[in-house]
């Protein structure tokens, strides 16, 4: 058994689930989370998302929550996506991890890539899953119609099932060097491997090398401060701050599911000999309480952080440094509470929380795998302090 928490059964039959009927894309990650809860092990054993939670996770349109209604996609905005992760980290982390790593970047490329280019990802044979690391790590030439591009690349978190993969790479237009994404078709790409990790482990996060190839212009785009061509508000968030409400997600998703386990253990009557149950004892509930307010605190705050970004650019705005600064703080610390909160319910978890498999173990060992992103490194909080200590000056 995976898991102590009592929670809801899967579906008997998952493929008789009408998405249809659910509207709201957080809902649609709360119908899969039994079903994922129960593959958790099998994900983390596998290395990345088995076929089957695939298709599901397809079937719901989750890989395509951020993405354009005008590609097929569900059109949600940025404090929606990082709610569905929640949902779906607090199920498995692996499978949150994922399916926010395919659903930030194909979301963003269905808002920026070229019409030519959506032709293909999105409408002429089906929605496609895209995949990658896009830092400019990689090599480009223009060339007539495009550019001839290479790269070697690891952290491809998704790439086990996705259909195109991405690259970065430097490039210069008269206004000088910016970061460019390019994709190519999953044939092109040559996986190879290297995710043999502490957590995390189901994310299929693979090291892969794009061989010198053509790629077309159409099938490129600026990985930052480029326009969107359609789409709903969110679109001009960017794809760092996709990214970051994605690993926002899955620091809230494993925390809590850390504290459903802890109370499941603590529940049965855990207790040392000659001590009183955990239960009872005032130093567990003290601190307790404590890092509950934590959690929420922190989760109210993130919200608070996207939820500002978003009225901004639906207003027809764009963002500012301070709202950008407060999302990357936001993201960083929510992890860094997430990471706490883990940490508390495995050390009252006792013995339980030991033995393997169990979900608090990979609680563990996936939130201290989510802290090492550079997403959410300690160099955040330094960049943001200048624009933060700025909102406090007096005129």
């Amino acid at each position: 058994m995976t898991s102590t928490v009592d929670a809801p059964s899967a579906v008997d039959d998952p493929t008789a689930i009408d998405f249809g009927q659910i509207a709201d894309p957080v809902e649609r990650a709360r119908t899969l989370a039994p079903i994922i809860r129960d593959s958790a092990e099998r994900t983390e054993s596998n290395g990345t998302l088995s076929p089957d939670i695939v298709d599901l996770v397809k079937r719901a349109e989750l890989f395509w929550t951020l993405a354009p209604t005008e590609v097929g996609g569900l059109g949600a905005d940025v404090v929606q996506g990082l709610q569905v992760t929640e949902e779906l980290a607090a199920a498995d982390g692996s499978t949150g991890w994922s399916v926010m790593a395919n659903m930030s970047v194909t979301g963003f490329m269905g808002g920026h890539a070229s019409d030519a280019a959506v032709d293909t990802l999105y409408r002429s044979n089906g929605r496609s899953i895209i995949a990658g690391m896009f830092a400019p790590m990689g090599k480009i030439e223009p060339v007539a119609g495009g550019y001839r591009a290479r790269g070697s690349y690891s952290f491809g978190s998704g790439s086990g099932h996705a259909d195109w993969i991405g690259g970065g790479a430097k490039a210069v237009d008269e206004n000088g060097p910016y970061d460019l994404i390019f994709l190519v078709p999953r044939s092109e790409v040559v996986f190879k491997g290297g995710w043999d990790v502490l957590g995390l482990a189901g994310t299929g996060s693979y090291d892969y090398e794009i061989p010198e190839q053509f790629v077309a212009s159409e099938f490129t785009t600026r990985r930052d401060g480029g326009t969107p061509l359609r789409g709903q508000a969110s679109q001009y968030l960017g794809l760092q701050i996709l990214g970051s409400a994605g690993h926002a997600g899955v620091a809230l998703g494993l925390a809590r599911r850390a504290l459903e386990e802890l109370h499941a253990i603590l529940a049965q009557g855990r207790v040392r000999p000659g001590a009183i149950p955990v239960l009872e004892q005032q130093l567990f509930l003290h601190d307790f309480a404590g890092v509950e307010a934590n959690l929420r605190s922190a989760r109210a705050y993130v919200m608070e952080a996207f939820g500002d970004a978003l009225a901004t650019v639906s207003k027809g705005d764009p963002y500012t440094e301070l709202q950008y600064q407060r999302i990357r703080q936001a993201s960083t610390w929510v992890t860094r509470v997430g990471m706490d909160t883990v940490n508390f319910a495995y050390t009252w978890s006792g013995s339980k929380g030991l033995r393997e498999p169990s979900a608090m173990g990979r609680c563990l060992r996936d939130m201290h795998a989510a802290t090492q992103h550079v997403y959410v490194d300690s160099t955040t909080m330094v960049t943001a302090a200048s624009a933060l200590l700025g909102a406090y000056a007096t005129a």
